[in-house]
Formats: structure tokens, C-alpha cells, sequence
């Protein structure tokens, strides 16, 4: 199959605006992938004025887009990948785990509490106060994480109002950046490349610039990839096209994660 000509490239990045299905299959070995798939949200929750306006429901959770999307992408992503780094819905946990050993990885979960988790909606018992992600590597993968102190569960802030608002794009499911700087410096060595398949508003990337690292992102949605662009021309007119070199890599706690 011949390799799509990427609609974006600068530096060490490139963007497909496309099906990750068809993309995938054209593309070369990276080190890590790193990605935020949709969570199929199968949990009627609406929205709720109680406490400001709240939506559970996304456009982008079609019914059975975990089995026939979702699943059979990474398990080409990991294909291509020493280690990767996948949020995830608790029922799509196992079916990602299961494509990850298929793959040769060892699969393994991390956690992350929220800092400012959400109020409780009417009806709603305990809300969720963290996010399940899943992690795995191949033997001999590199990690950047050398603190004898680390784990897989750990805090960070969200956006909110007063906190780093500024960075707030249009997307609802936007990841904390100073979360994925970290687990980029975790999981892609120094002048390595990671791909999310699932791009979204960018965030991957924005810290693989920031970290001077490579970078492969594919997304289906027009409007996001536009917002992906954007953020990361942001990204290497801030930092230079010229590699950074990336900080240290430590594990995060409480008093840091609201930088």
C-alpha cells in the first residue's frame, strides 16, 4: 500500500486527517504509541445544570466503535511500537489488553486521580474521581522514569476555570498537558516518535515538540485536526524547530500538579 502524503508536516511532525484503519497500515516502526481513544460511554448520564452545565455524552462514542474502531487500530498501532500508553474505559480495558499481548507487549494499568474531581449529579452515587489508562512494552523498551519512588497511580489537575484556561481548545475530552509531557518523557526516548491514532486536539504532540521529540498523529475529524494544527505550530514557533532538550523526568506530586 502506498504511503497517504501527510496533510501537515514541520520538523519532526506529521498529521494524516483521515481513518487510522487505511493510515496505519502505510506507516513505518515508531517507539510509542501514545493516544486517547473515544470511550464508547455507554452510561445515559445527560447533562445537569446543578453544577454549571455537564455533558457525559459525546458525538464521537457510535455504538460499537470500541470492537470495529477502536481495538483493531491500536492493535495495528502496537504492532508498529516498543510501549505505548492508552486511556481507556473500564470495559474496554481487557479487549485493549488482550490486541497488546497479541502484539508481544505486556500489558499493565495506570491510574489518574483527579485533582479537582466533579461534583456528584442527581442520581449519580460516587462520581468518578479518576481515569483508567492502560500501559505496555516489549522487553528491553525504553523508560524515562528513573525515580525509585514511582507508581501507576498519580495526581493531576484538570482544565478548569483559573486553571491554565488558556489552553483550553474546543474539544471535550482535551488531556491535561503537563500529564502527557510526563508520560511522553516516560515512554519515547530522547529524539524518539510517538503516534496517537486517535489525535484529537493535539496534546500528544504539543509535548513531543515541547520535549523534542518526533511526532506521527492521525485524526478523522476535520474540525480537530484543524485545532491540532494550530496548537502545534504554537508549539515550534514557542520552542524552535531546533531540538529541545527535555527535562528531567520525574514523577509528579501533589504541590506540582497544578503548575
Amino acid at each position: 500500500m502506498s504511503a497517504p502524503k501527510p496533510q501537515y508536516e514541520r520538523g519532526d511532525v506529521r498529521l494524516y486527517l483521515g481513518d487510522c484503519r487505511e493510515i496505519l497500515p502505510t506507516l513505518g516502526k515508531v517507539d510509542a504509541v501514545v493516544t486517547d481513544p473515544p470511550y464508547e460511554i455507554k452510561n445515559k448520564f445527560g447533562v445537569s445544570e446543578l453544577y454549571g452545565t455537564r455533558r457525559m455524552q459525546f458525538h464521537f462514542d457510535t455504538k460499537g466503535i470500541t470492537e470495529n474502531v477502536i481495538v483493531p487500530s491500536l492493535a495495528k498501532s502496537f504492532l508498529l511500537a516498543n510501549a505505548f500508553h492508552c486511556f481507556c474505559d473500564p470495559e474496554q480495558y481487557g479487549l485493549i489488553a488482550g490486541a497488546a499481548r497479541d502484539a508481544g507487549l505486556t500489558p499493565k494499568p495506570w491510574a489518574k486521580a483527579k485533582l479537582c474531581p466533579p461534583p456528584p449529579m442527581p442520581g449519580n452515587w460516587w462520581p468518578s474521581a479518576f481515569e483508567l489508562a492502560i500501559y505496555g512494552y516489549k522487553p528491553g523498551a525504553w523508560f524515562g522514569d528513573k525515580s525509585g519512588k514511582r507508581c501507576n497511580l498519580m495526581v493531576f489537575d484538570s482544565y478548569r476555570q483559573g486553571i491554565r484556561g488558556n489552553e483550553k481548545e474546543d474539544h471535550p475530552t482535551q488531556k491535561w498537558l503537563p500529564m502527557v509531557e510526563y508520560i511522553v518523557g516516560c515512554v519515547v526516548p530522547p529524539a524518539g516518535e510517538a503516534l496517537d491514532p486517535f489525535m484529537g486536539s493535539g496534546t500528544t504532540g504539543v509535548a513531543c515538540v515541547r520535549l523534542g521529540r518526533k511526532f506521527i498523529g492521525i485524526e478523522i475529524e476535520p474540525k480537530y485536526f484543524d485545532i491540532a494544527c494550530k496548537r502545534i505550530d504554537k508549539a515550534f514557533d514557542d520552542f524552535g524547530l531546533i531540538e529541545a532538550t527535555p527535562p528531567a523526568v520525574r514523577q509528579p506530586n501533589l504541590l506540582e500538579v497544578g503548575a
